[in-house]
């Protein structure tokens, strides 16, 4: 009998261990779904604005659109930043200070109508600065000028953050009567952005220079309010201010540089790698913008003569025999000479 008692108290016991060790198992197997689940929660993700000035169908929105869908496929997805083209989020100085503040995340601009902010940037808008575009391409990737530019920018302490520094189209005149020579720029009213190194050029050069808001150009010119104005192929052609100022003087007095900006309150909120993978996306925006922006302004070009657009073509050397004597003395009066002198270096 106690032979019979000690087998059945050993198994007994042997069941008891089984069972133990199939309540550990369950344990663990449940642990390690909650594991699984866990590590199966989407990171958190971030939602953005982004302005500029220019009209949907300019080379503007085209290169913001590109730049947004790079930083979206750079950070998995986690980074969503939408479009507001056209001035929908005020002209390009309204939205520099809302960048400051941090009400708005990123900003495509015209440097010239940075310059409130930071008027070192008007030495990039300097008329007959680059000689070629393989020159401007130089400046826009060097990195010692974005260096100094950036140094500058900090040393403000703004709340704003540069990207990257973009080259455009080259900027030409049009008007509402034809300008076939220096002389007949005369007295005329032309249209400059809010930059006092643009309304030096175009004082010294022997019009008048007049601030307008670019969304308000076409009835500037409408009413004659001003005579004419100055831009790539692409904002003319995309604003129709063809239709009030039918005639092109093809000067090619600038190789616009534009910049790629963000709040320095935004950056904040990221982790860093999705603030990397954000510079890494605006270096590879700049080439595809220059790019985008000549290969539109060539055909815009051809649009624009089938719209009836006269381009008058001038000798523009005596318009250079006037503005490049002011580089050096713009520079000194900006804080600017040491980025001249690289600029000059790299041509």
């Amino acid at each position: 009998m106690k032979k019979y008692l000690s087998i059945i108290l050993i198994c007994c016991m042997a069941l008891s261990l089984l069972a133990g060790c199939g309540s550990s198992n369950a344990s663990d197997s449940s642990a390690a779904g909650e594991s699984s689940a866990a590590e199966a929660v989407p990171e958190k993700t971030f939602s953005f604005r982004m302005g500029h000035s220019q009209a949907n169908d300019h080379p503007f929105n085209d290169t913001c659109e590109y730049f947004a869908r790079l930083v979206n496929e750079k950070t998995d997805g986690a980074v969503n930043i939408d479009i507001f083209p056209n001035s929908q989020l005020g002209d390009e100085a309204t939205m520099m200070e809302s960048l400051s503040m941090g009400s708005l995340d990123f900003l495509m601009a015209n440097g010239a109508n940075t310059t409130a902010m930071v008027p070192e940037l008007g030495m990039l808008g300097v008329c007959y600065l680059f000689d070629s575009k393989d020159h401007l391409v130089k400046v826009a990737n060097d990195e010692d000028i974005f260096k100094m530019y950036t140094d500058i920018i900090d040393s403000k302490d703004l709340g704003i953050k540069l990207l990257n520094l973009m080259g455009n189209g080259t900027r030409n005149l049009y008007t509402n009567k034809p300008v076939e020579k220096l002389d007949d720029l005369k007295g005329m009213k032309i249209r400059v952005m809010p930059s006092a190194v643009d309304t030096l050029v175009w004082n010294t050069l022997g019009a008048t220079a007049t601030t307008v808001a670019f969304s308000e150009v076409y009835s500037a010119l409408q009413t004659k309010l001003v005579d004419g104005a100055e831009n790539t192929y692409s904002s003319y052609a995309a604003s129709k201010h063809y239709e009030v100022a039918p005639y092109v003087t093809v000067t090619e007095h600038q190789w616009l540089v534009t910049e790629l900006w963000a709040s320095e309150k935004t950056l904040s909120q990221l982790p860093q790698e999705y603030t990397e993978a954000i510079y890494e996306a605006a270096k590879e925006t700049a080439s595809y913008s220059l790019e985008h922006q000549l290969e539109l302004d060539s055909a815009y070009c051809e649009q624009l003569k089938n719209d009836g657009v006269t381009f008058i073509e001038i000798d523009t050397a005596p318009w250079k025999e006037l503005i490049l004597p002011l580089h050096e003395g713009i520079a000194e009066d900006l804080g600017c000479s040491a980025i001249l002198d690289r600029i000059n270096e790299l041509r």
